[in-house]
């Protein structure tokens, strides 16, 4: 059973003097009063998880998850009282799993019948009946993707479009109903990738229907962070809408490009983007558009939804099934303390991006909060780990052995260089031998060499001395001694013994002089009339920052922002636009355009 699944009529029961009540009265009495708390959970709360509810792994095959409530989208209440251990063969749903690289842990309500009891007086063949309805929660697998558009929309985002979808990856654009005149506005994309997924690049063009910019196109450009680890986020683009007002206008009117690169796999495609939003003069018209439209229709989608609480990534090996990652409300069916709204001034939504700097570079926090829809954004530099560079040096030291019995003698060199200057080192030492077994070739012997004097086989080297080499190192001095230990008679009346030595450096200078970052703009030679735009691109090799900083070389010759959009002045000539990247100020390159 799943208990009421519509609000409407509401009704109760009036009362009176000598009325006769029957079962039907009581289930209307109970109707009315589940109806009237799941209509004002739903239309106050919203739909999600309240507390708890969190599922990690506890092996490669049992999800732990916590206790908590949620809140459904008929505004049921879900509890899970204690926590749970779950097999995944125990979990419904399991065997549709067959092969599937991801799958979704979901809760919905339950209801289950208990105690039965003799029913006096009930109708032949109803002589048993269940006193008590339990409410509880239902855990269920299946690898099937949501219904994006009907998730979003349910959960308040409005203009909802599918850009891409694959078994790998989905892209999901949705773009705000109604923004106020001049001001910024976030539209945001959903990114919903697999374990294998390699990192996203993703770019969205366009020509604008009312976003404010240079070249009046839209320009949406997104690269994953390697360290990226969930498999489900939100990514938000900050945009200003134009200083026009009591207009409706088309989020992409012709359409847009979208450019995707997953690895080594590129994809280009022309999409249709139904999205249409409303241009307010001011933001108590923008408050006055978003009250016309909260009804009850817009606030009570969604009803079929269940609450996503993990996205699972599996492995299958010799039928069986193991979880290799765990993704915790994918969807963020959330609802914060204040009740799902931002009345407090607090944000509605907040979503991270985190880019990978130079290790040498300091951490970069940066924070966008849009006042109008209530989305708090976090941008987060992260230094990659730092590296190191080693100074390395070879030698040999012939040591002379002892005459007469050699067995558990001790030799020792004297104090020589070893050719890195002061300061700790680390040593390696070998012996030089001659390996009977390979023509007498000259071989290196490294670590403990009983193990191939006392080896057996025709692949066994042989005439392998059975020493053992050690070093003292002198890092004041920059010197080093080196001794054997003879564990059985030798070969000859000496051995020569390798010695490696390196030495770790943080000399950044040396660094990034090996570095080799490379650089390129497009197009390099260009047309454009007077007072004339155009776009230029530049690409940055050799680094994972590709930012840069436009310039234009000559003092009267245009101005260009910092996303390449140019703009010619109004003097014919030619001109040089150069781009600086921002990892290594030498690296430059140059584009010229001839305004006429």
């Amino acid at each position: 059973m799943s208990g009421n699944t519509d609000f409407f009529p509401l009704e109760r029961n009036r009362y009176f003097y000598g009325k006769l009540l029957t079962v039907r009265d009581f289930d209307i009495e109970q109707k009315y009063i589940r109806n009237s708390a799941q209509l004002m959970h739903r239309l106050v709360f919203g739909a999600g998880v309240v507390c708890g509810l969190g599922v990690s792994a506890s092996d490669d095959s049992t999800l732990l998850i916590e206790s908590g409530m949620a809140i459904d989208y008929l505004g049921r209440m879900v509890t899970v009282e204690e926590p749970l251990l779950r097999k995944l063969q125990m979990i419904d749903g399991q065997e549709t799993l067959s092969g599937k690289e991801s799958a979704y842990l979901c809760l919905d309500y339950q209801e289950t019948d208990i105690e039965p009891v003799n029913a006096v007086g009930a109708t032949s063949g109803e002589s048993r009946q269940c006193n008590i309805t339990r409410e509880g929660a239902r855990l269920f697998l299946t690898a099937q993707e949501p219904d994006y558009r009907a998730l979003l929309e349910a959960s308040g985002k409005e203009n909802v479009s599918v850009l891409y979808s694959s078994d790998e990856l989905s892209l999901v654009l949705a773009v705000p109903e109604a923004v106020c005149a001049g001001r910024d506005f976030t539209v945001e994309l959903l990114v919903v990738k697999n374990e294998k997924t390699p990192p996203v690049y993703f770019q969205l063009n366009g020509e604008s229907g009312f976003v404010d910019s240079e070249d009046g196109r839209i320009h949406l450009e997104f690269r994953e962070s390697p360290e990226e680890t969930r498999r489900v986020y939100q990514v938000g683009f900050r945009m200003k809408a134009r200083q026009m007002s009591d207009l409706q206008s088309s989020f992409l009117p012709s359409g847009g490009e979208i450019d995707l690169e997953l690895g080594s796999h590129r994809y280009k495609n022309y999409v249709e983007v139904d999205a249409k939003c409303f241009l307010c003069k001011d933001a108590y018209h923008l408050a006055e558009r978003h009250r016309l439209i909260d009804n009850l229709e817009h606030r009570l989608k969604g009803r079929d939804i269940p609450i996503y609480l993990a996205k699972l990534e599996l492995l299958h090996s010799a039928g069986s099934m193991f979880i290799v990652s765990v993704t915790n409300l994918p969807f963020d069916q959330r609802i914060t303390q204040e009740g799902g709204t931002s009345g407090d001034g607090g944000p509605r939504t907040v979503t991270t991006t985190v880019r990978s700097l130079e290790y040498w570079q300091k951490p970069d926090v940066k924070a966008n909060y849009q006042p109008n829809t209530g989305a708090l954004h976090f941008d987060f530099g992260i230094p990659s780990p730092e590296q190191y560079d080693y100074a390395v040096s070879h030698g040999t030291v012939d040591l002379t052995l002892p005459g007469g019995v050699r067995v558990n003698s001790k030799v020792y060199s004297e104090e020589i260089p070893h050719g890195l200057g002061p300061g700790t080192v680390d040593v390696r030492l070998s012996i030089e031998f001659a390996d009977h077994a390979a023509a007498d070739e000259t071989a290196l012997c490294f670590g403990n060499s009983e193990i191939f004097v006392k080896g057996k086989g025709k692949n066994t080297p042989a005439g392998v001395p059975w020493v053992e080499t050690a070093a003292v190192v002198y890092p004041r001095r920059g010197t080093m001694r080196v001794g054997l230990w003879l564990h059985d008679m030798v070969e000859g009346n000496r051995l020569t013994v390798h010695y490696f030595a390196q030495k770790p450096e943080r000399d950044t200078s040396r660094i990034l002089a090996q570095r080799r970052v490379g650089l390129s703009v497009t197009p390099e030679f260009s047309h454009v009339a007077l007072r004339g735009t155009i776009r230029f691109r530049a690409e940055v090799t050799g680094s994972e920052d590709k930012s840069v900083r436009w310039v234009v070389k000559e003092d009267n010759g245009g101005v260009i922002d910092h996303n390449g959009i140019y703009q010619a002045p109004e003097l014919p000539g030619t001109y040089e636009i150069m781009a600086i990247s921002n990892t290594d100020d030498s690296v430059t390159a140059s584009a010229f355009v001839i305004v006429e």
